[in-house]
């Protein structure tokens, strides 16, 4: 019974991936899920290209499995160990992989990919039970686990940054491991012979100027300047930002507030509770000024304004940009009133 913990993961591949039959990786972030699979199996044959060492199915197009056996147990020409591929498995195909296995005569590894299950599904459950194979969840990247990620990154690549531009970036980063690595490799290029990333550097190549307009936006309704607040909003339009999707980055802009400000009625510390949202150092001087000006009631009036008015945009042959406008203005206008 083998379920995976990354240093165990690490190790297994240090080690030639030995010791299993089977590997299952399943989860929702296609791009980890990619990386493991071909890092597993160059631990196995560096070459994926080598034909003779080398087999890839997919789980839905195998139609007779004495196929799929055949490729396990056969000897490689040149000699090595042999790895086969089978993708886009799910609970359908554990059945035939229980067949496929039960014939199993060789010393060659099975990479085996799916996408979303549940632990108890039959596939993932099968492999969590039998001794000789082994599952590897493959979730989003988020939190200490997306901090490590990058800070590992910039290592291999000979690059540094403090904590803060660390934290910077994981905020700039989507959940898929794959364009987190496309991602981090352009700011690797972006700085050049420089050893040091900074702010800038993270500012200048992962973050477009949408985006920190939305971030402009966001403060400037919580910190109650009007004027501010139209005149992004009307460049935020003309840069082809849709309504529902600005409403929908003002309220999980809000739901900080709210979230905050629950933790310090309850008797957290102002600080504590900021600290726990992981902003970008440069705003939480702000946020913390800004949120001594609202009251949960307030926020909620603000969430409650917003959900309205996206329900009204999602209707035909609506001024979406007006109501959009006028709820943010009327939103902007609650700040300091408690």
């Amino acid at each position: 019974m083998t379920r995976f913990k990354e240093p165990s993961l690490e190790s297994f591949i240090k080690n030639g991936a030995t010791g299993y039959k089977a590997v299952l990786f399943y989860g929702s972030d296609n791009g980890l899920i990619d990386e493991y699979r071909q890092r597993v199996g160059k631990a196995v044959c560096p070459d994926l290209k080598d034909a003779f060492r080398v087999a890839s199915f997919s789980a839905s197009a195998i139609e007779d499995p004495a196929i799929v056996v055949d490729e396990i147990n056969a000897i490689s020409f040149l000699g090595g160990r042999r790895v086969v591929f089978i993708k886009e498995a799910n609970n359908t195909f554990t059945n035939t992989f229980k067949n496929i296995l039960s014939e199993y005569k060789s010393d060659a590894l099975i990479v085996v990919t799916a996408g979303e299950l549940k632990t108890k599904d039959s596939l993932p459950a099968f492999f969590e039970k039998e001794t000789d194979l082994a599952v590897f969840p493959c979730y989003a990247d988020e939190g200490e686990a997306l901090l490590k990620m990058i800070s590992k990154f910039l290592m291999e690549n000979k690059k540094t940054a403090s904590n803060q531009v660390i934290q910077y970036i994981a905020e700039n980063l989507g959940a898929d491991r794959m364009l987190s690595k496309s991602e981090l490799t352009k700011l690797v290029t972006y700085v050049g012979s420089s050893s040091q990333i900074t702010t800038d550097d993270v500012t200048a190549c992962l973050i477009d100027a949408s985006a920190l307009s939305i971030d402009q936006l966001q403060y400037a309704i919580t910190g109650g300047q009007q004027k501010i607040v139209q005149e992004t909003l009307d460049k935020l339009f003309a840069s082809g930002e849709t309504a529902i999707s600005i409403l929908r980055m003002i309220a999980a802009h809000l739901k900080k507030f709210q979230i905050t400000l629950a933790k310090i009625s309850s008797g957290i510390p102002a600080d504590t509770a900021v600290a726990a949202l992981h902003i970008f150092y440069k705003k939480a001087p702000v946020f913390k000024e800004q949120i001594r000006k609202w009251s949960p009631e307030n926020i909620a009036s603000a969430l409650d304004t917003l959900v309205k008015t996206e329900i009204q945009c999602k209707q035909k042959n609506v001024p979406t940009q007006l109501l959009v406008s006028r709820a943010l203005i009327k939103i902007t206008a609650l700040y300091g009133k408690k």
